[in-house]
């Protein structure tokens, strides 16, 4: 099942997938820092301005969403 939304987000076979295609906030000009997750360098920025890899939030995004529906499940 897939669940789409107007947030720039969709949730696919259970993984979190970010759209950043039409998004210019999410690019960095052109310098590289260190992903905010792995610490290998990204032109990318979450919406904090903070560097990030897409795949490096997406995966923590999906972490978190099977981290809290585990918790309510129990």
């Amino acid at each position: 099942m897939t669940a789409t939304t107007n947030t720039g987000y969709r949730i696919y076979q259970g993984r979190v997938s970010l759209d950043w295609h039409k998004a210019r906030e999410h690019w960095g000009g052109g310098r590289r820092r260190p992903c905010r997750f792995c610490r290998r360098p990204s032109f990318l920025l979450d919406d904090d301005r903070r560097p990030v890899h897409k795949i490096c939030l997406e995966r923590a995004l999906t972490a978190s969403l099977t981290t809290k529906t585990d918790r309510w499940a129990a």
